[in-house]
């Protein structure tokens, strides 16, 4: 299977219209991973598109409570992990 990993590391003022570039290349078997200032914007409308999405713990204060259910919670070894699980990779910012 073809997949990618998306690592979102965009600013905050630029999040929302890489969300919506992302939203017409991914595919249900990709993956998102949301890092700093990201993570600080998001709400749920941004992340129901996506079906597997983290966040780094240490990123995790900058989150919305609400979607803590929503989103993997990832310390760096589960990180490092999931990147090497996959063959793609690209980051967006």
């Amino acid at each position: 299977m073809n997949r990618t990993l998306y690592l979102i590391q965009s600013s905050a003022t630029t999040t929302h219209s890489i969300l919506a570039k992302l939203k017409q290349i991914y595919s249900p078997h990709d993956h998102v991973v949301f890092l700093g200032e990201s993570v600080a914007i998001l709400n749920q409308t941004d992340i129901e598109h996506f079906s597997s999405c983290y966040c780094l713990e240490t990123e995790q204060v900058l989150l919305n409570p609400d979607l803590v259910s929503n989103l993997t919670i990832l310390d760096y070894p589960q990180f490092a992990d999931l990147v090497l699980q996959f063959q793609r990779c690209i980051s967006l910012k």
